[in-house]
């Protein structure tokens, strides 16, 4: 932004912020970004999913950001047996496995254990690359058509702005005349309901788009690595995990469900 502040005396050098007395400019990719914007809208996204998931999170292992408990639904977590001992063991469990009144009937895991069976899924998922992929285009084109979200958005938009513009003349011309302040108080708090209600409409359908290119993208995601390989996979790959799965459902009686991006889940 350009001219944020102007100067008042040019004798002086005084100078005063610009609050419309002269113009300003903004200036778009005037400098090189710290942080690119593919990796910036790629991280509010992750925020905005742990916000809406509501449960304990941890991030210290790529592992237990994924594991969710199929009894509670909470996430996993490293948690270390024996610690200062020679049989000193860490594993992944359930959060809440112990707290409250009910205890979590999910099993503890171990590291290499979830990395096999993760190998195994992948494995035999890529033996039908070509149908997934082809698959997950379809998704990627269906979650990408915003049109009539679009649409929605700029009819209510307009409508905020009328009745914004209405409102400032209700203001107005209550300050220029005398009015029935009861009749007045009343049209101005319809128009105030009003716009509270649109935009209310307005962030919801926002969200809804937000929440489907999220989606969208973590396909692209998934796409993109599952394209990137030629071979099954011999050993455990952290990128891929992040990038391929959604999460992985820890139930008691020992399955795990993989669902990758793609509505895709497999048992393993």
């Amino acid at each position: 932004m350009l001219q944020k502040r102007y100067t008042v005396d040019f004798l002086t050098k005084k100078m005063e912020v610009n609050t419309g007395q002269a113009p300003q400019y903004f200036i778009e990719d005037s400098h090189e970004a710290i942080i690119q914007p593919e990796e910036w809208e790629a991280v509010q996204a992750e925020f905005r999913r742990r916000k809406s998931i509501g449960r304990n999170y941890s991030g210290h292992s790529v592992l237990a950001t994924k594991i969710v408990c199929g009894d509670c639904g909470n996430y996993y977590g490293i948690k270390t047996w024996h610690p200062n001992t020679k049989s000193r063991r860490e594993v992944l469990q359930c959060n809440r496995k112990f707290s409250g009144e009910h205890k979590c009937e999910s099993p503890t895991l171990d590291e290499q254990q979830v990395k096999e069976r993760f190998l195994a899924v992948f494995n035999r998922i890529f033996v039908s690359k070509d149908t997934l992929l082809s698959d997950c285009q379809v998704i990627l084109h269906t979650l990408t058509a915003c049109e009539e979200l679009d649409a929605q958005i700029a009819e209510i938009t307009r409508e905020i702005e009328v009745v914004v513009a209405l409102t400032q003349q209700c203001i107005k011309e209550n300050s220029c005349s005398a009015q029935d302040q009861e009749s007045y108080v009343k049209q101005h708090n319809g128009y105030v309901h009003r716009y509270e209600a649109l935009t209310s409409s307005l962030a919801e359908l926002e969200e809804k788009k937000t929440a489907r290119l999220t989606q969208a993208k973590n396909i692209e995601g998934f796409m993109g690595e599952l394209s990137h390989k030629d071979a099954p996979l011999e050993v455990f790959d952290d990128r891929l995990w992040l990038a391929a799965l959604d999460c992985v459902v820890a139930h008691s009686d020992g399955r795990l469900v993989f669902k990758f991006y793609g509505d895709i889940e497999v048992e393993g």
